[in-house]
């Protein structure tokens, strides 16, 4: 169905293995082209120590593998170890998140089965979240305020910001050359922030193919006016490779 179509993804280098994996073994022509990256945000040692105390917050919240990378990077600069206060529970969302907590000794109390901040939310205020507790976010820079919003109805939230995600601007020509010249069969995106990096870098992407991991990138895309081609039913990328697929093989009738 997509062997020999050329498809290029963009997800930041350090996390595109996978798709490139699973789209291989689908004999497509696959290209990754990272259009944004992220690093640790370190903080000051005393808002690290206050992070981690127990009289401070009661639970420590993460939305993403990068944010549990980037505050235990946070912590282990700061104490020498990643350990913190087994009174203070942790949620997160997804099990790839809750999973990138062993890396650091820790174990999620609470995981949230779906992939995002609006069910992560829905989640927590089933009774995780209670009244009047002191809640800590550990997010990106660009993460939306949806979660702190949404929580603040009930508890006393606050929020750090652990890792920045930046920009890619110096890219592979040849591959940039599949974008501009429209010979590229399909684009993957799995971040707004991907997303509109790629408009950034490349003014002209009417024609393409454009793919979202799931609805909230899906629309960024289509608020900026494109359409989707393809749309994960799942925020994963088994889904994504699979909804691919589903698009070209309609495509053939």
């Amino acid at each position: 169905m997509i062997n020999g179509k050329i498809i290029v993804t963009t997800q930041p280098a350090d996390q595109a293995s996978e798709m490139i994996d699973l789209l291989h073994k689908e004999g497509a022509v696959v290209f990754n082209l990272p259009m944004i990256k992220t690093q640790t945000l370190f903080l000051d040692a005393e808002e690290v120590k206050e992070s981690i105390e127990p009289d401070n917050y009661d639970i420590i919240i993460f939305t993403s593998r990068k944010g549990v990378k980037g505050f235990f990077e946070n912590v282990y600069q700061t104490t020498g170890s990643y350990k913190i206060s087994p009174e203070i529970e942790i949620a997160v969302v997804g099990p790839a998140t809750a999973e990138e907590l062993k890396h650091y000794n820790q174990n999620a109390h609470w995981v949230n089965p779906g992939n995002d901040a609006k069910t992560l939310a829905a989640y927590l205020l089933e009774g995780i979240v209670k009244p009047r507790q002191k809640v800590l976010l550990a997010l990106g820079n660009r993460a939306p305020d949806f979660l702190q919003k949404t929580l603040s109805g009930i508890a006393t939230v606050d929020r750090i910001n652990v890792y920045e995600t930046l920009d890619v601007t110096n890219h592979n020509p040849e591959i940039a050359r599949h974008i501009a010249m429209k010979t590229a069969d399909m684009c993957i995106f799995t971040s707004p922030s991907g997303f509109f990096a790629f408009l950034n870098s490349f003014t002209d992407i009417k024609g393409l193919n454009l793919a979202a991991i799931g609805e909230t990138t899906a629309s960024a895309i289509t608020e900026n006016g494109y359409a989707v081609a393809a749309i994960a039913a799942q925020p994963s990328v088994q889904h994504m490779v699979t909804a691919v697929k589903e698009f070209f093989s309609q495509q053939k009738k």
